[in-house]
């Protein structure tokens, strides 16, 4: 499949700014050293008591070196290590880490950034040849390169390869940077720039509050991080607090971001006198933040879980911080647990988090990384088992060299739970194993809050043989054009649309309404089979209202069948959507209704069973997936099908690995009290495969799922919604059965 590349537009851009930087109506340049050490530093604290003296006598710059003396003796507890911490975390690092892949990967990406080769994310980078810096230009036709730009995630390298080789290069490098950000790019007077995607919008000023604390640290005593550059870092440090404390958001994870940074700044630098005030009002405030983020079942309620990796980086920072620094982290601790085991669950076979919502792809061994900090704080050898088998060389600037032993003592162990269910946040995921290679499958069915969410409503995504099998679409670059239109619609997700329409109507881009209401009604777990059972409420809309409900059901070892149910009284179009990855698909005409991919390794047969409607038409047609920066062109399996009433559309998806495998599919007769059900009751039929033959029951009558919602479309409390009722003599494959899911299985061997 060929790549496609976003159209280019002529942006006529509003001032900004980039362009309003440097003007005194709407920025302002940093205090003077005199002004600001008299003050915004709290000279009554008797450890600056030669600070004060030195600015009495108008010693200026030995009052300065005087406050960079009490940082430098530093008993305060500032951060995860103090500046005189540092010459025996660079032994340590040298000597235990030195020579491993992380370790050596941090000095040659530093070298790059030495050279002024800067990365951004997704795979983008950019040059500034000789320190020529440029941090307001738009960079690859998006304002979120640019913002990554001055965010300043990379300077982790700088720091670490110092830490590991000594080499001044990359102090004075930060040096140099960092100087010439805080000259080029002036504090505003006020809000006038809040809402634009600029350097100082207030999430990249909280973002570089927590990004910067490090190097500030470790590049502390080289003698090629200037006094003067110290000072100036500083006092930036006290503005971003500032505006930040101003303008913080008012929810989302904007504000867990932000509030992070302000009481890391204010641990940072307890001299100034705004520190007290903003970590009282950090470590009160933020807890309700999380709370509003962060579901009771662990989940991020913005249906993404690149976002909910995101809310927990904050919480993991914060709870590493207080564990060193001897701060309670209360609440944040169970919160946490919770979060980490969401992970656990959504990270698929192939060691990526599943890409619902805006979720791109991550850096895999980072992602081991997280679940490394999860199991040393936790003592979980679930947690290790995603994790690396040693402490990662990024986490021994969080945790320290004392934390190593303890946690390779810990033994990794297989997670125990192959199902699990998130009922409030919406994730269900189900897996063979704990292996590359096994089947695992997961689906969205919970409602998404704000922007990063999409309408994604029952979608699912399929893995098997170390390979994302039905793909998720992904989440595009944030300019609001026709690409991240589609990627953010219903039609981009392995799910239904009906009559053309999105499952929500978003109305800005990112100030939008939640997206569908769904209810998880069910979930089974056995050592045959995983089902799962969801409903969501986005076409209640509707004047005549539809209720799309998906049933799974994972035959462990083999396959899947989905079964999408629709409650309605008249006629609709229903189009079912099937991503598969880029690259070939074929239709095969003579076996009607399937299509399978043509990949390498690992594929997926698709069986779409006749619903006996006239109008139902099965068609391959172009898509896209959103990776790392690029969209692709793939293929999209789609199913059209125009139908009054209650209906009930069936498919298998079956994973192979180079030969297709022979499947028959055989309708079966189920019946209650002697009366044989429809379609519509009850999916019943025989399954033959080369190995096994596979006798299923779905009963479709065992929730009035339209209970969901009152007569004014008001979802009912939980205490009066409609409760599961089993079948009383379900007459099936020659039994007699009271439950809605029957499976008989005969192997063939």
């Amino acid at each position: 499949m060929r790549s496609v590349k976003p159209i280019k537009v002529r942006v006529q851009m509003t001032i900004g700014y980039k362009d309003l930087r440097h003007n005194p109506i709407y920025t302002k340049p940093q205090l003077s050293d005199e002004e600001f050490l008299g003050t915004m530093l709290d000279l009554n604290r008797p450890e600056l008591g030669g600070v004060a003296a030195y600015l009495k006598s108008g010693d200026v710059p030995a009052a300065r070196d005087a406050y960079l003396e009490v940082i430098s003796a530093g008993n305060n507890g500032r951060y995860y290590f103090e500046v005189k911490d540092v010459p025996k975390l660079q032994a340590y690092a040298a000597s235990y880490y030195g020579h491993e892949e992380e370790a050596q990967q941090t000095i040659a990406e530093a070298d790059r950034i030495v050279e002024g080769d800067i990365p951004l994310f997704k795979g983008k980078r950019v040059v500034f040849p000789r320190g020529t810096y440029d941090w307001n230009s738009w960079l690859y036709d998006s304002s979120q390169y640019q913002l990554h730009l001055t965010r300043f995630v990379y300077v982790k390298h700088l720091s670490r390869a110092y830490a590991l080789t000594g080499d001044e290069k990359y102090a004075k490098c930060f040096n140099d940077m960092i100087s010439d950000f805080i000259d080029d790019n002036r504090v505003p007077v006020d809000d006038t720039f809040r809402s634009e995607h600029s350097t100082w919008d207030p999430l990249s000023v909280g973002v570089r509050l927590f990004m910067l604390p490090e190097a500030f640290i470790i590049f502390f005593s080289s003698p090629a991080f200037e006094p003067e550059v110290k000072l100036k870092l500083i006092k930036s440090f006290q503005e971003h607090g500032q505006y930040v404390r101003k303008y913080h958001a008012g929810g989302g994870n904007h504000v867990c971001m932000q509030l992070r940074g302000l009481i890391q700044t204010a641990l940072l630098l307890p001299e100034l006198k705004d520190s007290a005030e903003w970590l009282e009002y950090g470590l009160r405030e933020l807890p309700g933040y999380i709370r509003q983020n962060v579901y009771a079942d662990g989940v991020q309620f913005e249906g993404s879980p690149n976002y909910h990796l995101i809310v927990m980086r904050d919480l993991y920072e914060l709870v590493a911080l207080f564990h060193k620094l001897g701060i309670d982290a209360g609440e944040y601790r169970d919160t946490l647990e919770k979060m980490f085991t969401v992970t656990m669950h959504l990270l698929a076979p192939d060691g990526q988090m599943v890409k619902f919502g805006d979720t791109d792809v991550q850096v895999a061994s980072e992602l081991r990384n997280v679940m490394s900090l999860g199991a040393y704080l936790y003592q979980r050898g679930d947690f290790k088992a995603l994790g690396h088998e040693r402490l990662p060389f990024s986490l021994l600037w969080r945790v320290g060299p004392e934390a190593v032993q303890q946690y390779e003592q810990l033994k990794a162990k297989q997670p125990a739970e192959t199902a699990a269910c998130f009922p409030i946040g919406g994730y269900i995921t189900s897996r063979q194993g704990w292996s590359r290679e096994d089947m695992y499958m997961a689906m969205r069915a919970g409602v998404g809050v704000g922007g990063h969410a999409h309408s994604d409503a029952l979608s699912l995504v399929l893995y098997a043989g170390g390979r994302e099998l039905l793909a998720d679409s992904g989440m595009g670059l944030f300019e609001w054009n026709k690409e991240r239109k589609y990627t953010v619609s219903t039609r981009a997700h392995n799910t239904v649309v009906v009559d053309g329409q999105d499952q929500h109507v978003r109305s800005f881009h990112w100030n939008t309404p939640t997206t569908a209401a769904c209810r998880i009604w069910d979930v089974q777990s056995s050592a045959a089979y995983d089902y799962s059972f969801a409903s969501h409420y986005g076409y209640t809309r509707y004047d005549d209202p539809v209720i799309h409900s998906r049933k799974v059901l994972f035959i462990k070892n083999s396959y899947w069948m989905i079964v999408d149910l629709f409650e309605a009284k008249e006629q609709h179009r229903y189009e079912q959507y099937f991503h598969l990855p880029t690259g070939g698909a074929g239709y095969d005409c003579r076996r009607s209704g399937e299509v399978s991919t043509q990949l390498e390794g690992a594929n997926l047969l698709l069986l779409h069973l006749p619903a006996g409607h006239a109008e139902d038409q099965l068609l391959l047609e172009p898509g896209l997936i959103f990776k790392q920066g690029e969209y692709t062109e793939s293929p999209v399996v789609k199913r059209s099908l125009t139908v009054a009433g209650r209906t009930a559309i069936v498919t298998l998806a079956v994973p192979f690995g180079t030969e297709k495998p022979k499947v028959t599919i055989e309708p079966l007769p189920a019946r209650m009290n002697g009366k044989e059900l429809s379609a519509e009751e009850a999916t019943a039929l025989r399954i033959i495969m080369e190995d096994r033959v596979d006798e299923i029951c779905l009963y479709h009558n065992s929730v009035e799922v339209a209970g969901y919602l009152d007569h004014t479309g008001n979802i009912i409390a939980e205490a009066l919604l409609p409760r599961k009722n089993e079948p009383d003599g379900l007459e099936f494959a020659g039994g007699n059965y009271s439950r809605d899911v029957i499976v008989i299985t005969d192997s063939k061997s």
